[in-house]
């Protein structure tokens, strides 16, 4: 099951904190179940008090929690886009925002190495 960009994002923090759902949801003081849901996109949206209490907990790096809290402003992207940015630290958030920002003609979408490539190009350009 693919899940949404934030829910993808969410997920890859609390795995990579080694923290299940309950575990994290004990430690932000947010129900475990409504953590599910965010990251499945059963809800998409929650407030930046919520998402205070999950940074604090899953302790993300300041590029990553600039990532969780763009996620928030654009929840329809690629999920797979943003887990090979979080594996990728060396990507700048400008580089990934003007990734995800792309949109695709047809059914087929660019692997994310060659979307993030082609993202730095167009930042490149116009920096010369």
């Amino acid at each position: 099951m693919s899940l949404p960009p934030l829910g993808e994002a969410l997920r890859f923090f609390r795995e990579d904190r080694k923290l299940t759902l309950r575990e994290t949801g004990r430690l932000a003081e947010v129900d475990h179940a409504y953590i599910h849901r965010l990251e499945t996109g059963q809800k998409e949206s929650p407030s930046s008090e919520i998402l205070e209490r999950l940074v604090r907990v899953l302790k993300p790096s300041s590029r990553d929690t600039e990532i969780l809290i763009y996620l928030m402003a654009h929840p329809s992207g690629d999920a797979e886009l943003v887990r090979y940015v979080l594996e990728n630290s060396s990507i700048p958030i400008e580089t990934f925002e003007v990734a995800y920002g792309v949109r695709h003609r047809g059914t087929t979408r660019p692997e994310p190495r060659a979307l993030i490539e082609r993202a730095q190009r167009v930042i490149d350009s116009e920096d010369e």
